[in-house]
């Protein structure tokens, strides 16, 4: 019997239920299983040793890097809000316990808090907080992007007799990706008519999933479309160069004090490809597949072996959950000291 408008509303939620819980189990088994495989690769009996090659300064300063980025993720959401009289002293906190749950809770589900403080703390619309986060991911995703593939061009002696022109095409590539990003809304919205036809027919007979991928595929251009300004766009995405900045520096710091002497392209290879690991979608929390992507930089660019390169994955990837929740703890303590809606000006709510 085909699915009638009321059996096909009601179906829809339960397959959504489906994908998201085997996309969880998923998720699960690939943590487990890295982390088995990696936890036997280490010798824990030298760790301390690996942790004394750390001074306290180098503790330090990679802390006072690690609370700039975060500053600077602050500052860009507060120019993708595109709302002037957003309080600093509420936004840059609620940053600080958005980015220790984003770290902590598996399935990305602490994204979701950043969206529910603004709309709880500062009585913004929903749309205005997934907007300015899906802005801020994108663009700080196009900086990873850029200087990894230059690093790695410029590092790699494979590439030696066409480095210039490699950098050339990268250089270009992300010129023709930022302004493809800039008018992504309308080439969403132009592209729509042309290609969910022909999507939908070679969905015959999945008619829910069909309509799932035209609502999703209207709403990102409607997302995209509110980036659209060209202050606004231009300060996040030079803000973004910040960002990346800083929590290069985190992992540059602590990775000298650990002894590491590459050149700068390698060192820019090393910890870009780290960063790419914390977007990974099948993950709980980044486990497992940080200290993989950490492990294969430092074997393929420092000539580490396995053990040294393991154990200090899970030392980089601890040292940025521990200053989260530092740092998340102190967000969390001045958002609930800080005032409430009622105390906020009018003009910062939709």
């Amino acid at each position: 019997m085909p699915d009638t408008p009321e059996t096909s509303s009601a179906t829809k939620p339960k397959r959504r239920d489906r994908r998201q819980l085997l996309a969880r189990i998923v998720s699960v088994m690939v943590t487990v299983a890295l982390l088995a495989v990696l936890v036997g690769e280490v010798e824990w009996s030298k760790f301390d040793q690996l942790l004394g090659r750390v001074a306290p300064v180098s503790w330090l300063g990679a802390l006072l890097a690690y609370l700039a980025l975060n500053l600077f993720r602050a500052l860009r959401f507060r120019v993708l809000l595109d709302k002037d009289d957003t309080p600093w002293r509420l936004l840059a906190p609620i940053t600080l316990y958005h980015n220790f749950l984003v770290r902590a809770l598996p399935f990305k589900l602490g994204e979701l808090s950043y969206v529910a403080l603004l709309r709880s703390r500062l009585n913004y619309s929903v749309e205005a907080g997934v907007s300015s986060l899906f802005g801020a991911r994108i663009l700080e995703l196009l900086i990873i992007i850029l200087v990894f593939a230059t690093g790695i061009f410029s590092s790699a002696e494979a590439f030696a007799q066409e480095r210039e022109r490699l950098i050339l095409i990268v250089v270009v590539s992300f010129l023709v990706c930022v302004i493809g990003l800039y008018f992504g809304g309308s080439l969403l919205r132009a592209s729509a008519g042309r290609l969910l036809p022909g999507i939908g027919r070679l969905l015959r007979g999945r008619s829910v999933l069909a309509g799932a991928l035209e609502t999703g595929w209207l709403q990102l251009a409607d997302e995209l479309d509110r980036i659209r300004q060209p202050r606004l766009f231009l300060s996040a995405l030079f803000i973004s160069c910040f960002t990346y900045s800083s929590s290069f520096l985190t992992n540059y710091v602590l990775l000298r004090a650990l002894g590491i002497q590459v050149d700068f392209p390698a060192m820019i290879a090393i910890i870009s490809i780290g960063m790419f690991a914390s977007a990974f979608p099948l993950n709980v929390s980044g486990f497992g597949v940080v200290e993989v992507a950490w492990r294969f930089g430092l074997i393929q660019f420092v000539g580490w072996n396995e053990s040294d390169a393991t154990a200090t994955g899970f030392l980089l990837h601890g040292f940025q959950l521990f200053a989260a929740a530092l740092y998340g703890l102190v967000g969390y303590l001045l958002i609930h000291l800080g005032p409430g809606i009622s105390q906020l000006p009018e003009s910062g709510s939709d």
